[in-house]
């Protein structure tokens, strides 16, 4: 038994970080049970156990009621967000805090009874996260009501200032946690995206409104059921058009997503007489991968390209999966010399990265050897207005150049302002059927 309690404590996963995001798991996790003696402590009396009770109750039905929604919606990111803390923003405004942190815990106990599996340590710092948010929000709402008063416009002001504290508590200690766990996070894994924060603004604003709804009679928590089961729903909407617009091997767009997106790039260069580049990227010798070492290596190395790529080019440029091994990228406000610049960039970024490493993260296929499985690409570029007018024509005169790459040898840039001129006898209008290059 005592071989087995420890076997669990070196297996707990918490010894495994390093030193820094060591030490922000456990200050904050330290200060939340601090804060916890400290609020328990001050409780007067235990006469909202009712208010309490209905909070837990309804909170459960619908978090049971979203699951198979939030089981959809949840994807492999260290951050998601949903609306299961309006219950607890609700909480935070109303009740004590000794008590808010019962209703804090009681749901985060239910959802790790409900988990299943998980990783203790990132349990008990977002649940230690939650807790420090319902002090946050407690200590805003006492300084907000002395700022403005006690009337109907001052408890909702109040309300709105707390339920924005406790939302902004959350996602720093959050954030902070997975910058400092998962290397090499950005603003978007840490913080999350628009559509993130439009969650939490929502879950900020359902809390108000559920807790004013609670002031007047606690069985007005089930009401509000069904209105969250919705909103659920409607965030899975939002995920299903973007995942209707998303290429399931690479995670990049797909191809009539980036044509509209390449459209009104390609207006907005007309309308200010700005250049826009297009390059069409092919991964070489491609086929030999898939035969060589099979197709799920294939398709790693397909991910591991397309995110090289990704992680090379601007934010503002737009790049989607054209089809089999070959991707396509739209540059706004781009010459020539800067696009071919682009090109190359791209170009030696794909041969010089560790892709058998990547692939053998991922597969552990010990015959991934470095120094014998590396991919290059080949680049065609083509520029408006002097190689196209058109989506159409730019893709058709990236093609040829493209291929002028094959031609002269592999893993270079061609531009199609030096090729022959050529008028397509027929424009792409979707994907092509590729062969094997």
């Amino acid at each position: 038994m005592v071989a087995q309690s420890r076997r669990a404590v070196r297996n707990w996963a918490l010894w495994t970080l390093t030193v820094p995001a060591f030490g922000v798991v456990v200050l904050v996790d330290l200060l939340a049970i601090g804060y916890v003696v400290r609020a328990f402590t001050e409780l007067p009396s235990w006469q909202e156990l009712e208010l309490v009770g209905a909070l837990v109750a309804s909170a459960l039905i619908a978090v049971e009621g979203a699951r198979r929604v939030e089981h959809r919606r949840r994807g492999g990111g260290a951050l998601h967000k949903d609306l299961a803390p309006a219950w607890m923003i609700a909480a935070a405004l109303i009740l004590h805090p000794a008590l808010a942190i019962g209703v804090v815990v009681l749901l985060r106990g239910w959802w790790r009874i409900r988990a299943g599996r998980c990783i203790p340590y990132r349990w008990t710092y977002s649940t230690a996260v939650h807790v420090l948010a319902v002090g946050a929000a407690h200590a805003v709402l006492i300084g907000a009501r002395d700022l403005v008063g006690s009337s109907s416009l001052g408890l909702v002001v109040s309300m709105t200032a707390a339920a924005i504290a406790y939302v902004a508590t959350e996602t720093l200690l959050c954030g902070l946690a997975i910058s400092l766990i998962v290397p090499g996070s950005g603003r978007r894994d840490t913080l999350g995206s628009k559509d993130d924060l439009c969650v939490d603004a929502t879950a900020a604003t359902f809390g108000c409104v559920l807790a004013g709804a609670a002031l007047v009679s606690p069985w007005f928590t089930f009401v509000a059921i069904p209105i969250m089961l919705t909103a659920q729903r409607a965030l899975l909407l939002g995920q299903l058009e973007t995942e209707a617009q998303t290429d399931p091997k690479t995670s990049l767009g797909r191809v009539d997503w980036w044509r509209r997106r390449t459209e009104e790039m390609l207006r907005t260069a007309r309308t200010q007489r700005e250049p826009m580049a297009v390059l069409l990227i092919d991964i070489d010798h491609f086929k030999q991968v898939n035969d060589t070492h099979g197709h799920l290596v294939g398709d790693e190395a397909l991910r591991a390209v397309a995110t090289i790529l990704r992680s090379a080019i601007r934010a503002k440029d737009v790049i989607g999966r054209f089809g089999g091994e070959e991707f396509v990228i739209a540059l706004p406000d781009t010459d020539l010399a800067d696009a071919t610049v682009t090109a190359d960039r791209l170009r030696n970024a794909v041969a010089a990265s560790p892709l058998a490493a990547m692939c053998a993260g991922v597969l552990d296929d010990p015959e991934l050897d470095p120094d014998t499985f590396h991919l290059t690409v080949s680049i065609g570029v083509a520029v408006y207005p002097s190689d196209g007018t058109t989506v159409d024509d730019l893709i058709f005169r990236a093609d040829r150049a493209m291929y002028a790459a094959k031609a002269a040898g592999r893993n270079r840039v061609r531009l199609a302002a030096d090729l022959t001129p050529t008028t397509p006898t027929s424009t792409p209008t979707s994907a092509p059927t590729l062969q094997p290059r």
